[in-house]
């Protein structure tokens, strides 16, 4: 059914004074809503609320984007205490873990650091090795998510490979929520509440871990480096509190403070001839948080500022009892990683083209300063390194958003990046040749959103994306002690073309098709020489493949989500495959509701290869295909809620360890109380 162009501009008109920014919105990326035939245009002047803010958050997504397909995914699983786990429900992404036991993610085959992650609008990656420490973001602090494969939004901004979104919890109630596995458990208590003008919420949490399953009876296979793996007991917990204010008419404030310590699982065994048994005694994440959301006749948009500070304390000991240090072997480290900033998005008022449509600007600007400090201290005399680092990052995108008619959407964005160097010293025999230099570049990106018909969207992308080497991969790049002449690393350039179709013929029927062509220049690679990590430019690359996700149901209580990645990852410049990343990727889950208060899931996911790296290795250890299967049984009523999990490997969370899959029966008993 075809709207006027008319009902549009007065719809617009209406919302432009109160409508928070859509960059903010949970919705933002979902499909369905409310759409234009919805949404009555008001001309009366309202009294401001909470409420009203929420309400027209969702009504402005809808409007401004009723023809986009879902290049942006917003996901909800209450039942996944994993962050990791609970993102490769989406197409596209998949687990990935390092040899120092850090989870991340890849989302189309770029690395955690290429990607554009964000929790309640705060960037979380550290300016030092550009990665965010998902691991350590409790699932407790989470009320819904959101990947983002290509600009959704005019000022998205996304990264090489996406943009992750995390929303803040906004309990209602008092909950509480706990979940026993063998390998451990995990526990949460939250509360909220409104009154009048105000809002607060708090969350508490808890984790431990046994370790049985990361026992010494794990050994490498033939070709495999890595030995044993931490098998020591775990605990962490977390708190996270925030305290929101209507303004009278015109916006409102929000005020949020976070801290959580996570447990960390490292290998202990690298095959260089000492084994060293490391442990990850400290391992946090603090931040503090203002925002100001403002709704005014001319524009509407947001000021938000952070301080965020993470790091860990790594011991390496004499044994596997991990309580002496007495050998040249042994050492602490120390990380820290600072980040203060602060983030202005601006919506002006659209302004009638008349029978050309609406057009309206948009203006993001990102300022950043970024500063590492790390220590490592050995038993042996004299054998300290020491370094740190800081940065001023800018990222600012004007952009412009033109509504042809409701069917049709297009917008344009500028991208304009830099990093400015402000302070470097170091100790040790690595670093003391390599110098941080300022860093500039450009980008833009450009969409298209059409509704064919009242059930089938096409949308289409084209962007030049950024991202500026981090701190780390600058102090990692080729020093002259090796021998060679340093080459400047240079910015990854990523040129990116992408389609995707919505077809919805019924309520119970979904099909999502997309494509995609990544062309990377001067991807940062890292790779082992004489025994140092260096990072160095891959001068040309290439990222492509499809993404294809159907939903049936639901029929006689019976649903099934099904969804299939194909990704080509190649190294146009050596002519190679990019062999760390897997190829195919499929997932099915089918859902049966006998009863409305009971809920029976059966799930497989299968990857045709997976590969961990081994530290201080040249070799990456290769796990060929892995299949996971989990089945889950759910009973809830309005206020209480119980599930039973159970999956065929032993390691439920096994990408989080150093990689290698333990098989065997896990089962995870948890339950919800809300009062």
């Amino acid at each position: 059914m075809k709207r006027s162009i008319s009902s549009i501009c007065s719809i617009l008109a209406a919302l432009c004074a109160c409508a928070p920014s859509l960059a903010q919105s949970p919705d933002a990326g979902g499909s369905g809503g409310v759409s234009f035939d919805d949404v009555a245009p008001s001309h009366e002047e309202e009294v401001l609320e909470l409420e009203t803010i929420e309400i027209m958050d969702t009504i402005e997504s809808d409007v401004r984007n009723g023809a986009r397909p879902a290049f942006a995914q917003t996901i909800v699983e209450p039942h996944v205490q994993s962050v990791n786990d609970w993102l490769e429900s989406v197409n596209g992404v998949y687990g990935d873990q390092t040899g120092k036991g850090t989870r991340s993610v890849m989302v189309r085959g770029f690395e955690s650091r290429q990607l554009r992650i964000e929790f309640n609008g705060m960037p979380l990656e550290t300016g030092y090795e550009g990665l965010a420490a998902l691991d350590v973001l409790p699932m407790n602090w989470i009320s819904a998510g959101r990947v983002a494969h290509a600009d959704a939004t005019p000022i998205d901004g996304v990264g090489l490979g996406g943009k992750l979104d995390f929303y803040a919890f906004d309990p209602s109630k008092l909950e509480a929520a706990v979940e026993v596995s063998r390998s451990g458990a995990v526990a949460s208590v939250s509360h909220g509440m409104k009154r009048g003008a105000w809002r607060w919420a708090a969350t508490l949490g808890a984790n431990y871990k046994s370790g049985f399953y990361l026992s010494g009876d794990f050994k490498a296979a033939d070709g495999e480096d890595g030995e044993l793996r931490d098998s020591s007991e775990k605990k962490g917990a977390n708190f996270l509190a925030k305290l929101g204010r209507t303004l009278s008419s015109w916006g409102d404030v929000e005020l949020m403070a976070g801290w959580a310590q996570a447990p960390r699982d490292v290998p202990t065994g690298i095959n260089t001839g000492t084994h060293r048994y490391w442990k990850f005694t400290n391992w946090r994440i603090a931040f503090a948080s203002g925002r100001l959301r403002f709704e005014t006749a001319p524009l509407t948009g947001q000021l938000f500022v952070w301080a965020l500070d993470s790091g860990n304390t790594l011991e390496a000991f004499d044994d596997e009892t991990r309580s002496t240090q007495t050998t040249p072997e042994a050492s602490t480290s120390v990380w820290q990683d600072d980040d203060y900033g602060m983030k202005l998005e601006l919506n002006f008022m659209p302004f009638d083209l008349h029978s050309a449509g609406l057009m309206a600007l948009a203006l993001r600007a990102d300022l950043r300063y970024q500063r590492h400090a790390s220590n490592e201290e050995k038993y042996q005399p004299g054998a300290t390194s020491s370094q740190t680092s800081s940065r001023f990052y800018y990222d600012l995108r004007p952009a412009l958003e033109w509504m042809i008619s409701p069917d049709v959407r297009v917008f344009a964005a500028g991208n304009v990046v830099g990093s400015v160097p402000v302070s470097q010293t170091s100790k040790g025999p690595v670093t003391d040749d390599v110098r941080l230099v300022g860093q500039h570049d450009g980008g833009f990106s450009v969409g298209v959103d059409y509704a064919i018909l009242e059930n089938l969207d096409l949308g289409l992308r084209a962007a030049r994306r950024l991202r500026m080497p981090s701190l780390k991969e600058q102090f990692r790049n080729v020093p002259e002690s090796l021998g060679v002449v340093p080459e400047k690393l240079l910015p990854e350039v990523a040129w990116d073309f992408e389609a995707e179709l919505h077809w919805k013929p019924l309520d119970e029927v979904a099909l999502t098709i997309g494509v995609f062509d990544i062309e990377i220049r001067d991807l940062i690679e890292f790779k082992y020489v004489n025994a140092l990590k260096i990072a160095y430019n891959v001068s040309e690359a290439r990222h492509a493949g499809v993404d294809v996700a159907l939903k049936l149901g639901a029929w006689a209580g019976v649903s099934l989500d099904l969804s299939y990645h194909y990704l080509y990852a190649y190294d146009l410049s050596e002519a190679h495959e990019l062999n760390d990343r897997p190829a195919h990727n499929v997932r099915a889950a089918v859902h049966y509701e006998p009863l409305d208060s009971l809920r029976l899931t059966l799930g497989a996911s299968f990857e045709s290869k997976r590969r961990t790296e081994a530290w201080m290795s040249t070799k990456y250890a290769w796990l060929g295909s892995v299949f996971l299967l989990n089945a889950e049984v759910e009973w809830h009523t309005e206020h209480f809620a119980l599930y039973v999990r159970g999956t065929n490997l032993t390691d439920y969370n096994y990408m989080r360890a150093i990689g290698y899959p333990e098989e065997g029966v896990n089962v995870m008993v948890g339950g919800k109380v809300t009062y």
